[in-house]
């Protein structure tokens, strides 16, 4: 019997092995994410690839009579990778729900992302096209793996035993994250940033072998005559069309796009934050994401044991009220010593309110159309996070023209965070949602 075929048991447990390799998958991913997407990128970016405005000191661009500082140019690199990832994430879903491709697109998301880092290495001063290029084409692909890697959640443990399953993924995540960004480190101090990048490129590829392998394909089901592209756009047009049978994942999805995407907004702009308000070094940043990847360790475990206890969803609304505090810290800092404090304190909530939200979806979603409903999860999150970066580049390109507080993009996560923090208070915890929330017809 092959591994593929022995990783199921009838027990509803996954072999060790397939566990194993879905969270590596974590700790593969994360090296990426937190190299390029979080605290190397964005600062290389600004201070190594884009021009200096005329007459002034500050990277950015011109276009047409507005100047992009660059932290607005960084924001609508991010703005754009997570609209590709709206659009795509859940007719790509559907597909795999109908083909039985998951694994197989999660293999090519992952495999073609982490080329396209390593591509950076290629990256020279002045190369703000192709690294834009390249950014936006490898988080795009970052963000659609998840899609697939989230789906397997409820087929590898049982409902009671998932909380804990996800927050180890995110735990060894951040771990795994921290190791590739203190290699990453390394090249940083011998002025080698390019090579940091790629290295997180071949780490994301390397690591996620083993999901590759133990992971299997889910079952493929019935479709119509033509495309499988077409079917897969008929299948979310269906879903939307008919989204009022799925009342509480619904809801939740809509409380998941507007808290996450405060969250996501606070990890995709920090370095900019850092590098253009507080003139914080790359070896600072790096330091900073190193002290919030060993404390999210600790973090995503226990709230992921908390959450079993207690339920995903008072977990996730005991993280959204830190969160809105530590924003709130964010917006008085004035030194690298107190954005370190206020980092610590994100570490703390960063992976509780991420592993509570997977469970959640878990717990919420129809067997049938896990890769769908978790394609919808990646547009909840990625299509508002659409919005948070562009908000945060608007104020930001405001507060310059208008000699307001450098500060003031900050305040731009507190309405999403608050927002959601009130739509998911309608949301009833499971166990108590209607039948027709979990079990819905198929097409």
């Amino acid at each position: 019997m092959s591994a593929n075929q022995g990783s199921v048991r009838p027990s509803g447990e996954a072999s060790f092995a397939a566990k194993t390799s879905w969270v590596l998958y974590d700790w593969a991913n994360s090296g990426y994410g937190l190299v390029v997407i979080t605290a190397v990128f964005p600062s290389f970016f600004i201070s190594r690839l884009l021009p200096i405005l005329p007459g002034s000191d500050v990277p950015g661009l011109v276009l047409g009579d507005t100047e992009l500082p660059g932290d607005a140019i960084v924001g609508i690199l991010n703005s754009l990778s997570m609209l590709l990832m709206a659009l795509g994430a859940p007719v790509l879903g559907a597909i795999a729900d109908i083909r039985g491709w998951a694994k197989r697109l999660l293999i090519v998301s992952a495999t073609v992302g982490s080329f396209l880092a390593i591509a950076m290495y290629f990256l020279g001063p002045g190369d703000w096209l192709l690294g834009s290029l390249l950014f936006v084409g490898s988080n795009f692909c970052f963000g659609t793996s998840f899609t697939f890697y989230n789906a397997y959640l409820p087929r590898l443990t049982q409902p009671e035993k998932q909380g804990r399953l996800s927050g180890w993924g995110f735990a060894v995540g951040y771990v795994g994250g921290a190791l590739a960004l203190i290699m990453a480190l390394v090249f940083i101090k011998q002025e080698k940033v390019e090579l940091a990048l790629a290295l997180s490129g071949a780490w994301w590829l390397i690591f996620s072998v083993p999901a590759f392998i133990f992971l299997e394909e889910f079952e493929p089901q019935q479709s119509g005559p033509g495309s499988i592209v077409v079917e897969g756009f008929r299948r979310v047009g269906h879903t939307f069309r008919n989204i009022r049978q799925y009342k509480v994942l619904f809801l939740f999805l809509l409380a998941f796009l507007l808290y996450n995407d405060g969250v996501e907004t606070v990890i995709s702009m920090s370095p900019a934050f850092g590098t253009a308000v507080l003139g914080m070094s790359q070896e600072d940043l790096v330091l900073v994401f190193l002290l919030v990847q060993f404390i999210a360790f600790g973090g995503a475990a226990l709230f992921g044991y908390l959450s079993d206890r207690l339920g995903h969803k008072r977990v996730i609304e005991i993280n959204l009220i830190i969160w809105v505090g530590a924003v709130a810290g964010a917006y008085v800092v004035t030194n690298t010593t107190q954005f370190f404090v206020v980092a610590a304190v994100i570490g703390v909530v960063l992976g509780g309110v991420q592993a509570s939200s997977r469970s959640l979806m878990a717990s919420l979603t129809p067997r049938h159309m896990r890769n769908e409903a978790f394609g919808f999860f990646s547009i909840s999150g990625k299509f508002a996070s659409i919005f948070g970066p562009l908000f945060y580049a608007g104020l930001a390109t405001a507060a310059r023209s208008h000699g307001l507080s450098p500060r003031t993009p900050v305040l731009s996560v507190v309405p999403f965070l608050l927002l959601g923090f009130l739509v998911l208070l309608k949301v009833p915890a499971p166990g108590k949602t209607d039948k027709v929330t979990i079990e819905t017809p198929r097409l």
